[in-house]
């Protein structure tokens, strides 16, 4: 379902506020206002522009309330997209921002020095076949971040009010997902959506294995048994498991395409992504911007890696990274 509407009231006490993504495909990410006994919770607050925080103002006008209202933002991950306006909210005299450790730590070292960070992943993508120069998109994406401390860490399996904290790395190492306890659904951030794919790239060594992670905590959101989604993009839907099992179809067919590349040899990331087909219309490589090239191979790359940690293939470096399978 396709809507304009700046908000939508989704019963028990929860409004969709869309905040507006300008110039991005996703076009909004959603903001969740939860009604809590002492005011609102809101989770994840948008990236830092003019025109997101004047949404959010209008979409709490459309729901009754002001900003004073809102007693905490809950940000499911560090992405700008997510948490980019956190600062400029607790400044307007929000009390309170929860972020889950591993992505405080994460956003601590990306967020502290961007440019170091993207100068590492962008050696790290020209090792894998894929030469990268610095670009406005990445530099644009900064200017919407910013780097802001949580007032408190949030816990697998912890209470926020009516809020049960579900750690779901891959995404990101300190993703997390919400499930409404009154309600019985389920706010997934970006680690389930619909029709959309998540990312899960690899964007630096010593990452470990994202998609493992990724899969992991799919499987465990999928045994949770909510009664409905409430995702970061697009619109809620209600068959979680539904979702879940062709995320994981996906993840598995995937594999079994790269699986199929490198049986013909060694190859590079760039060089295995080269052969695989992107988006949901099935895109050859290159056809995607280069932007897109770059999460198309950080994206092959993780599975590269989750091959790489369960043993099924090998790397080995002759001047650039190259993949096999292992006998």
């Amino acid at each position: 379902m396709h809507t304009d509407a700046l908000t939508t009231a989704l019963e028990d006490g929860i409004v969709q506020i869309r905040l507006p993504m300008a110039g991005n495909p996703m076009r909004h990410i959603n903001g969740y206002l939860v009604r809590e006994d002492d005011g609102f919770t809101l989770i994840d607050c948008g990236w830092k522009t003019d025109d997101v925080l004047a949404a959010l103002h209008a979409g709490l006008a459309e729901a009754g309330e002001t900003l004073a209202a809102v007693k905490r933002i809950v940000v499911t991950h560090m992405h700008f997209d997510h948490y980019g306006l956190a600062g400029t909210l607790l400044r307007a005299g929000v009390p309170d921002l929860l972020l889950h450790a591993k992505d405080w730590e994460f956003a601590s070292r990306i967020l502290a020095d961007p440019l170091e960070a993207d100068r590492i992943s962008d050696l790290w993508l020209g090792r894998n076949g894929f030469p990268v120069e610095p670009s406005h998109e990445e530099a644009e994406h900064h200017r919407l971040n910013e780097l802001t401390e949580p007032t408190r860490i949030v816990a697998d399996g912890e209470r926020i009010g009516r809020l049960l904290v579900v750690w779901t790395p891959g995404h990101t190492p300190g993703h997390i997902c919400l499930v409404d306890t009154q309600s019985g659904r389920m706010f997934t951030g970006d680690h389930v959506l619909d029709p959309v794919t998540p990312h899960v790239g690899f964007w630096a060594e010593h990452r470990g294995d994202p998609l493992g992670d990724y899969i992991a905590s799919l499987e465990r959101v999928g045994s949770i048994g909510a009664s409905g989604v409430l995702p970061a993009h697009g619109e809620p839907f209600p068959d979680l498991q539904r979702r879940v099992d062709e995320l994981l179809a996906h993840e598995a067919t995937r594999e079994d395409q790269i699986v199929d590349v490198l049986h013909a040899g060694p190859a590079s990331a760039a060089g295995v992504a080269e052969r695989l087909p992107w988006t949901r219309r099935n895109k050859p490589f290159a056809d995607l911007g280069e932007f897109h090239q770059q999460f198309a191979v950080a994206e092959t790359l993780a599975h590269l890696e989750h091959l790489r940690a369960e043993s099924r293939a090998g790397r080995h470096d002759d001047g650039g990274y190259r993949y096999t399978l292992t006998a």
